[in-house]
């Protein structure tokens, strides 16, 4: 795998895109001196790709590492703070082992990571809406950053949201549906009361049986 220039020292940034029918991580295009936003490398050529979501990697006692970045702006200060703390536990200066290591998981990263789960396990037509559900419109709408960070109010936020642009009350819970059990794989359960859930009365179409619509069309006779 090809791997971008490194805009912070021993600390790569990429992007995961769709390559193929599957998740690629790959090098973004740097040209100036700067990341072409939603542009990047693959085989050598440029291409532009808007979905996905950048990450850093970097390498931490022979391991390699990764985390997720949820918003282009902040990726390349994302990657020289990264570096200083790399750098930082080299030197001795802040301990690197794992009991010390703060460990979060980021909306986007969970969200790229379910989703893989869900494109490798789910039919298609699934997939598809997950990926609106979770990519589109929790990432967009989520006002936190990190999985932990995510409480009660922030899940009523977004069923505000849900209703300000439209989406009906049967939607709304089918969407929810989908965004709590993200968040309850990463290990946040609870986070609706029952009271909270949207009530809507489903629509039953009738059913007739054979001889009832025969006997409705004699009734009502030749038109």
């Amino acid at each position: 795998m090809a791997r971008t220039k490194r805009y912070a020292e021993r600390v790569n940034i990429l992007k995961k895109v769709r390559v193929g029918g599957s998740w690629k991580l790959v090098s973004v295009l740097e040209r100036n001196g700067k990341i072409v936003r939603d542009h990047v490398l693959i085989s050598g050529h440029d291409e532009h790709h808007p979905e996905g979501g950048y990450y850093l990697e970097w390498y931490q006692e022979g391991k390699r590492r990764r985390q997720a970045v949820r918003d282009f702006s902040e990726v390349v200060e994302a990657a020289r703070r990264k570096s200083i703390e790399v750098n930082a536990q080299k030197a001795g200066i802040i301990d690197a082992s794992p009991e010390h290591e703060q460990q979060r998981v980021s909306i986007s990263q969970a969200i790229d990571e379910y989703l893989d789960f869900i494109n490798a396990h789910r039919k298609q037509r699934t997939y598809v809406t997950y990926r609106y559900t979770l990519d589109k419109l929790l990432k967009e709408w989520c006002r936190k950053s990190f999985v932990d960070q995510v409480t009660r109010e922030d899940i009523l936020q977004f069923m505000t949201d849900c209703y300000k642009h439209g989406l009906g009350k049967r939607t709304v819970y089918d969407k929810l549906v989908v965004v709590l059990q993200l968040f309850k794989r990463y290990g946040r359960i609870n986070l609706l009361e029952p009271s909270d859930w949207p009530h809507y009365v489903e629509t039953i179409r009738p059913i007739y049986e054979e001889e009832e619509i025969w006997g409705h069309a004699r009734t009502r006779g030749p038109r």
